[in-house]
């Protein structure tokens, strides 16, 4: 299914053929153009989507569609996809089953509240119980205009420019680049914002909490003081949660082969470096929770790519997943601000497999 969606946010229209190359590394010959294993494959796959956004899924924002036929996945709104309401008949009989109905409602409403997973989860229900709303902060990435290679005007992103103060650094190093470049208004998100905001969405619908979503280079201090704050994003863009971050005890570092994220103040502290190539991804994606003076929540989700945030986003809003955490962790920490490190391998975004380093 990842495939399908990024193949389809990528504009393509996969066809029997390409799923068999790049999903299963399958070979085929001249001849070959088809294959009923993937329409098998296919054809379960909607049978899955099917029975989700008939249960669980029902509250989804987005619903994902593979039509008939088709390979491509379509985001349908979930007003497209209600079931008509039957037509009243007969005042008496209607007036029984409305009655029949409140007290089937009233009886489920009182089973979910004592049944809900998540009313039994500190990490998630402390959100949802604070008097402050909740906002979600994605981490977007700076860039700059200039002169594309092909002679047209466009926009770049230099990996070590994630700021308007690296920017201005930039420029004092070397100021006869303002000839050439320009500050853009635009910031690019990368796929790694749409599948863990979903995940984060899907929480707030079974906890009842209230939340709202603002990019990482719009957020103000005020935003921080007046909202529980769940950001997700690269260790490159912490932007406002720099300083937060940087004063933090750690018992570990991490650290690429030019920079260091996360600092410990043991000098023989382990340092762990993500590596990444065209054939295989590893990443350290790190959890914070913590708690501010003004008794907002704030929960930190960094990686170094995007598989580290959506693997961990993903574990973290599972409620068996948390369950676990919380018995084996979290309980025996005895408090609501923790720092968990994640170490996650996989191949475009698929994360294969998924350990818990530390917890602290």
């Amino acid at each position: 299914m990842t495939y399908l969606v990024e193949a389809s946010l990528e504009n393509k229209n996969p066809k029997e053929y390409t799923i068999g190359v790049e999903l299963f590394g399958k070979k085929y010959s001249d001849t070959e153009k088809q294959d009923s294993n993937i329409r098998v494959y296919i054809h379960n796959i909607r049978k899955k989507l099917a029975d989700y956004y008939e249960n669980e899924g029902s509250k989804d924002p987005v619903v994902f569609v593979v039509e008939k036929g088709k390979y491509r996945v379509r985001f349908d709104s979930p007003k497209d996809h209600r079931k008509p309401k039957a037509k009243p008949f007969l005042f008496p009989f209607i007036i029984s089953v409305l009655a029949l109905v409140v007290a089937v409602v009233v009886l489920f409403n009182v089973s979910k509240k004592t049944s809900n997973p998540w009313k039994k989860l500190p990490l998630w229900q402390e959100f949802a119980e604070n008097e402050k709303p909740t906002l979600l902060v994605l981490g977007d990435y700076f860039v700059f205009n200039g002169t594309l290679p092909t002679g047209n005007n466009g926009i770049f992103r230099d990996f070590g420019i994630n700021s308007e103060t690296d920017y201005e650094h930039l420029l004092d190093k070397n100021p006869d680049l303002v000839k050439t470049i320009s500050k853009s208004s635009l910031t690019y998100l990368s796929k790694m914002a749409v599948f863990c905001e979903s995940e984060i969405y899907k929480v707030f619908a079974q906890t009842g909490g209230t939340i709202n979503v603002k990019l990482s280079s719009d957020l103000q201090p005020d935003d921080i003081k007046n909202n529980n704050i769940i950001y997700i994003g690269n260790y490159k863009n912490l932007g406002l949660f720099e300083n937060l971050v940087k004063e933090m005890t750690f018992s570990f570092g991490i650290s690429s082969s030019a920079t260091q994220y996360i600092f410990s103040s043991d000098p023989c502290a382990e340092i762990f470096e993500p590596q990444s190539d065209r054939a295989k991804q590893n990443d350290y994606a790190l959890v914070i929770k913590s708690k501010e003076f003004s008794g907002n929540h704030i929960l930190l989700f960094l990686s170094t790519i995007d598989i580290g945030n959506i693997s961990v986003v993903n574990q973290m809003t599972n409620s068996e997943y948390m369950k676990q955490f919380y018995r084996e962790h979290l309980k025996t920490l005895n408090s609501e601000e923790f720092k968990a490190l994640y170490k996650v391998d996989g191949i475009n975004k698929t994360d294969l497999s998924f350990e818990l380093i530390k917890v602290e």
